[in-house]
């Protein structure tokens, strides 16, 4: 190993495996207390379709930030509006859209559940990971991951999707009145990307050197 490889190895070892980076979280805009609801991310229409009462756009929701954030994710969705539902609808789709691909996109879950009676959301297959998980505005905490399947039981938290998406489609097969989620995109720090490029170019320079030897 000569020595540009050895300070191309270097400077990729210091890039974080995720850097610290704020979500841009749906704003919603407008919903029909029904089926539907719609909402954006910068120039992303996002629309949400499925079991809904509404949305609820107060603050107390992520009172206990920490439940809601991580070392990854650093901002709650504050007061952009959390999609309101009640589940019990069996194999029916509920689904977030987005009018463009996003890549690894977020979600936070309030008050899923209760103590003693569990409600899940089944994404289905799709690949995700729990960030972080704790107590709300009614304490609880519990989050459970099995599979594609997210278990609450006055359950908080965040997720993480992985893979780029275009529809985040899940079912909501237990009735409770009252829970919610919502959904956001961490933009890529161009930081990282300019430091990865810059690596790049450090390992062309090195060939050309090795060959001109």
């Amino acid at each position: 190993m000569n020595k540009y490889t050895a300070l191309i190895i270097g400077m990729a070892m210091i890039i974080p495996a995720q850097a610290m980076a704020a979500a841009n979280w749906t704003s919603w805009t407008s919903s029909d207390n029904a089926t539907i609801a719609n909402g954006t991310i910068g120039s992303i229409n996002v629309t949400y379709t499925g079991s809904t009462f509404g949305i609820d756009y107060n603050s107390y929701i992520y009172d206990v930030p920490a439940s809601f954030t991580s070392g990854a994710i650093t901002n709650t969705p504050g007061t952009n509006g959390t999609i309101l539902m009640t589940g019990g609808t069996g194999g029916a789709i509920n689904n977030f859209h987005f009018s463009a691909p996003v890549v690894n996109p977020v979600m936070d879950l309030f008050s899923v559940g209760q103590t003693g009676v569990p409600v899940r959301f089944d994404f289905l297959g799709a690949s995700f990971s729990i960030l972080s998980q704790g107590p709300g505005h009614w304490a609880g905490g519990s989050l459970t991951q099995s599979g594609s399947v997210v278990t609450g039981l006055e359950g908080n938290g965040l997720i993480q999707f992985y893979g780029t998406f275009t529809d985040i489609p899940f079912t909501t097969p237990d009735y409770e009145y009252y829970y919610g989620a919502t959904v956001g995109v961490v933009p890529e720090p161009e930081t990282y990307a300019m430091l990865l490029a810059g690596l790049g170019l450090l390992g062309i320079a090195a060939r050309r050197r090795k060959q001109n030897a």
